[in-house]
C-alpha cells in the first residue's frame, strides 16, 4: 500500500524520539554542562523536525492533526517520576528557572518557577511512547500516530519545547551564575 509509506518527516522524527529516549536514558553519565549542550541540539532540532510533520494517508493534507489515540501511553507514572528525578539530579540548581511565559502567570504580579527537568520529562514521555507505539504498529497505522504527534505539538509540545531550549542555553551559558 503505497498510500502508507513512512513519510521522510515521519521517519526522521522517530529517529530522533529513539535518539532523545537514549539520551535522557543515559543522562545521569553526563556532566551537568555536556548534559546541557546536547539539549540544546535537541530542542530546535524535534521544532523544526514537528515543523515538517505533515499529516498523510487518508487524513486531509492541511489537517493541524487530532487526538486519535494511536499513541500508547508506554511510560509509568514511575518510569516517568524516575526520569525527572535522575534529571533534576544532573541539572542541580540549573533546574528551576522563572518565566513569565506559564499560563499561571495570569494569576500571578511574579514570574511563576518552572522545572526544566519537568519539561524535558514532558518531551521525553511523548518521545519514548512515539518510538513504542511505532516499533509495534502496523505501517496501517502511521497516519493517524502522526496526527496524534501533530496534535501533540500544536497543543502543547511547541511551547515546552522552546521553553526548554530557553531555559537550558541559559543554563548552558551562565552555569557559573546560582539564579536565573
Amino acid at each position: 500500500m503505497d498510500s502508507y509509506k513512512p513519510t521522510p518527516s515521519a521517519i526522521a522524527i522517530t529517529a530522533l524520539a529513539v535518539e532523545y529516549v537514549r539520551l535522557i536514558d543515559n543522562a545521569a553519565e553526563y556532566t551537568p554542562r555536556d548534559f546541557l549542550r546536547e539539549i540544546i541540539r535537541y530542542m530546535p532540532r524535534f521544532y523544526i523536525t514537528l515543523c515538517d510533520l505533515k499529516p498523510y494517508g487518508d487524513l486531509e493534507p492541511d489537517a493541524e492533526g487530532e487526538n486519535t489515540d494511536a499513541i500508547l501511553d508506554q511510560l509509568s507514572e514511575e518510569a516517568r517520576q524516575s526520569v525527572k528525578n535522575t534529571l533534576e539530579t544532573v541539572l542541580g540548581e540549573n533546574d528551576t528557572y522563572l518565566d513569565t511565559h506559564v499560563e499561571d502567570m495570569q494569576y500571578s504580579d511574579t514570574p511563576v518557577a518552572v522545572s526544566l527537568a519537568e519539561q524535558l520529562t514532558e518531551v521525553y514521555e511523548v518521545m519514548a511512547d512515539l518510538a513504542v507505539t511505532v516499533e509495534d504498529a502496523p505501517t496501517e497505522s502511521l497516519p493517524e500516530i502522526m496526527s496524534d504527534l501533530l496534535f501533540y505539538f500544536n497543543d502543547y509540545l511547541n511551547e515546552t519545547i522552546c521553553s526548554a531550549l530557553k531555559a537550558a542555553n541559559y543554563a548552558y551559558h551562565h552555569a557559573d551564575i546560582e539564579e536565573y
